[in-house]
């Protein structure tokens, strides 16, 4: 029997393309044309596999459903993809403010 690896794994990797269409179709419940048109607007880049089916992550996952909590509340799907897109680049933001004060001395701030 293999040991386990010690160490970060796939399945703690937030960004790991675990996910076929179908299986993150279901799991968020809705059909997969609705994954593809996030693909399509440009919100989710999912991986190819080798054979060229899509293949999501976690991230991902979390993205298309936050717009799928915003269509179920009657948010016009273009609308929903840029507010999801504009919250992520705030979190984003935020982040990088974060690290920058990190790294910056207290008696500069």
């Amino acid at each position: 029997m293999r040991q386990p690896r010690s160490g970060p794994s796939k399945l703690d990797d937030d960004d790991y393309p675990a996910y076929t269409i179908g299986l993150a179709a279901d799991l968020l419940g809705v059909a997969p044309a609705f994954l593809r048109s996030l693909d399509a607007a440009g919100l989710l880049t999912p991986n190819r596999s080798a054979g060229g089916q899509r293949r999501y992550s976690r991230t991902e996952l979390t993205l298309a459903l936050r717009v799928r909590e915003l269509l179920d509340a009657n948010m016009p799907l273009i609308a929903a993809i840029r507010i999801v897109s504009l919250e992520r680049q705030l979190e984003a933001a935020h982040q990088r403010i974060a690290h920058l004060e990190s790294i910056i001395p207290h008696n500069l701030r």
